[in-house]
């Protein structure tokens, strides 16, 4: 039976300030995207979004229920469908086009998952699994961004009316208690998503902010305001202090948008959604005052009314001006606003006004929700594939490592395949926790090698291997990313810090203690990159934990510290220890530019080739110790020290910034097999 409207809301008319209460967060997101150093965590515009469109959606939800007694699931479904498909299909193509001019074809290929998940309104678990690849792009250079959130809400969207309808009708044994329930179980979902994002924070971050499990608390958030009319009722005495609160509240979710508040994504956006509700329900109950009459105000009304326009265009538009023009964060920010508020106002008349309020379509809701799937179907398969898959990216060449001329000034071959090369890469091989006979990967009546260090210990498992099986040796490698071979030696990591180093501590004492002993190799090589690359630093943690720059006076202390007593411990029993220096670090990714170069020679790069600390300290440890050897690689990668080419003896070199192909690394085997024998490191 239909329900009192009294009990659903209310609020049943437009209230504009909530319009102007969108322009706050979509521009913090703006300012946060544009580089502003002062709204550093302009992000939490998405977190004030979700509790917006909670309360809203729960609203509409609770209309149906006043006036039906149940939620018109048709209805709902394909109003979200007209309000938010027509926009976003443009953005995604548009974006998909100018992306495919603008960078190389092999960022364009790589992008295309992305898209994809736009599409299909996943994006938020796209990056999830992206942020647990150690090669994964970056998704702050993603073209589809800002599609994440979106992907939540539309989650949301799907799931929440057939949650709401369900729990309404499981209320519905509580008679006059039902309001109470229902509100309370939605509190307790709230309060259980809350404390899931708040367990994943440290362990795994990119979990707790793309989630949308972990995400629903702010949306259930504002359903809890939806839901509690009387709360606005009972206060609606207290209108003066109201509006202070209202107030208030807006401020306070600008001071955490700023840098001045230190706090993680996690506990931040907890703290905005508190704000953002008291904002709410202070301007519901508030009638007039500063903040109400200025989000109300006609120019601030309608920018929200297409801010939904506006965080679509605002990100493509950023991605264009970095890759086009060397602008200043003032400059972004101010053509960021413009063209982007520009494209969302267009967008909003001539295309999303349109659809949205067609009486038309609104008579065709199963088409229109077929429809819609289907339209987000056939771009994610058919269009996308085409506008991102060009001819010039594709290739038949094996991945085995296409053969090239070895001139340099040569043209970049036709048919080299780029997504091949970026995944020629061997696969991890640890010990962590197994049977020591897990990771040994060649078993030989030669001599036992134990390979150890980071991924690029990993990187040379090619290398490595077709030695064991040219001279019988037998190989077992342990290898964990970005964890320095040396024992309490430990790099600082952006993804994930906490539980990378967790992990890596973990994997290097089950090394130490168990695995090498039981091993029992005869000769030990370690490999780690050159995490001391002045840009980059700091890139090594110190004694007490916290960054250490290699510039700092106590750097070389630590490392020879950490180094010495590491060679000791695995150079016990008399065995032998192969230090393998890092190789040549570039400033651009070689493999990136073959893919959008016309000849070898543009991809050419110079490196410094002075030793760095590290590779000065294995040198010395060297020749103190004749059970010690540093093997310097650099001539093997760049022939003509200090240019380095992209392609060497027709093989392509690297499958990103720092890590060979596993073609090259192959390719190296006769070198090292004659430098092994000739230093009596294995027999001739």
């Amino acid at each position: 039976m239909p329900v009192a409207a009294a009990s659903a809301t209310p609020s049943e008319g437009y209230r504009a300030y909530l319009d102007g209460l969108r322009v706050v967060a979509v521009y913090l997101v703006v300012l946060f995207h544009s580089g502003s150093d002062r709204f550093s965590a302009g992000y939490v515009g998405v977190d004030v979004f979700f509790v917006l469109s909670g309360f809203l959606v729960t609203q509409l939800l609770l209309r149906d229920l006043s006036s039906d007694g149940s939620i018109s699931y048709r209805r709902f479904y394909a109003r979200r469908f007209r309000r938010l498909l027509p926009a976003a299909f443009v953005v995604l193509v548009a974006s998909a086009l100018v992306y495919s001019a603008l960078a190389s074809p092999i960022e364009v290929a790589a992008s295309k998952g992305g898209f994809q998940a736009a599409f299909l309104y996943v994006t938020n678990w796209y990056f999830i699994r992206q942020a647990g690849d150690y090669f994964a792009a970056d998704p702050a250079t993603n073209p589809v961004l800002q599609f994440w959130s979106l992907a939540v809400e539309e989650q949301f969207y799907l799931a929440w009316p057939l949650l709401l309808g369900g729990l309404w009708l499981l209320a519905a044994r509580f008679d006059v208690r039902r309001w109470q329930v229902l509100r309370g179980m939605v509190a307790v979902g709230a309060a259980a998503s809350l404390l899931w994002a708040w367990s994943l924070r440290s362990s795994d971050p990119s979990r707790a902010y793309y989630g949308t499990d972990a995400r629903a608390y702010q949306l259930m958030a504002g359903a809890l305001i939806a839901l509690t009319p009387a709360l606005v009722t009972r206060l609606a005495g207290f209108a003066r202090p109201a509006r202070w609160v209202g107030l208030a509240s807006i401020v306070t979710i600008g001071i955490l948008a700023s840098s001045w508040i230190s706090l993680d994504a996690i506990g931040r956006g907890a703290l905005v959604t508190l704000a953002t509700a008291l904002a709410i329900v202070a301007l519901e109950v508030a009638d007039g005052g500063v903040a109400q009459r200025v989000l109300s105000l006609a120019p601030i009304v309608y920018l929200g009314r297409i801010s939904y326009g506006t965080y679509l265009w605002h990100w493509p538009v950023i991605l264009v001006l970095a890759r086009s023009f060397d602008l200043s964060v003032v400059s972004t920010i101010a053509f960021t606003t413009v063209v982007a508020t520009a494209l969302a106002s267009l967008s909003f008349e001539v295309l999303e006004r349109p659809v949205r309020f067609s009486a038309v379509l609104d008579r065709f809701r199963t088409p229109v929700i077929v429809g819609g799937l289907a339209l987000s179907a056939v771009s994610a398969l058919i269009i996308i594939p085409a506008v991102l898959d060009p001819s010039r990216t594709t290739s038949v060449a094996a991945v085995a490592g296409p053969r090239i001329p070895t001139t340099s000034f040569s043209a970049v071959p036709a048919d080299l395949d780029f997504a091949a090369l970026k995944a020629d890469f061997p696969p991890q091989s640890a010990c962590y926790q197994q049977s020591p006979d897990v990771c040994t990967l060649r078993v030989g009546s030669g001599p036992h090698i134990a390979l150890i260090g980071d991924s690029h210990a990993q990187m040379v498992i090619p290398t490595l291997t077709a030695m064991a099986d040219r001279y019988d040796l037998t190989l077992s490698v342990s290898v964990q990313f970005v964890c320095p071979w040396q024992r309490d030696l430990y790099a600082v990591t952006l993804v994930n810090p906490n539980q990378r180093l967790k992990e890596c501590q973990k994997a290097k004492d089950d090394l130490y203690d168990r695995v090498i002993p039981a091993l029992d190799p005869d000769v030990v090589v370690v490999m780690n990159r050159g995490y001391e690359v002045p840009n980059q630093e700091p890139q090594y943690r110190g004694p007490d934990g916290q960054p250490l720059a290699a510039s700092a006076p106590e750097f070389d202390d630590w490392l020879e510290q950490t180094t010495t007593d590491s060679l000791a411990e695995l150079g016990a029993e008399g065995r032998k220890v192969v230090m393998l220096e890092p190789i040549p670090y570039g400033v651009l990714n070689p493999l990136t530019c073959l893919s959008e170069a016309v000849t070898v020679a543009e991809c050419r790069y110079v490196v410094d080739p002075t030793p760095t600390s590290v590779e000065r300290l294995y040198r010395r440890l060297a020749a103190d110790d004749d059970q010690v050897w540093s093997v310097d690689l650099d001539r093997l990668v760049c022939p003509y020290l200090p240019i380095c080419d992209p392609i060497v003896d027709e093989l392509v070199v690297k499958s990103d910034w720092t890590h060979l192909t596993s073609t090259f690394a192959r390719a190296l085997a006769p070198a090292i097999e004659s430098y092994f024998a000739a230093n009596g490191i294995t027999p001739p």
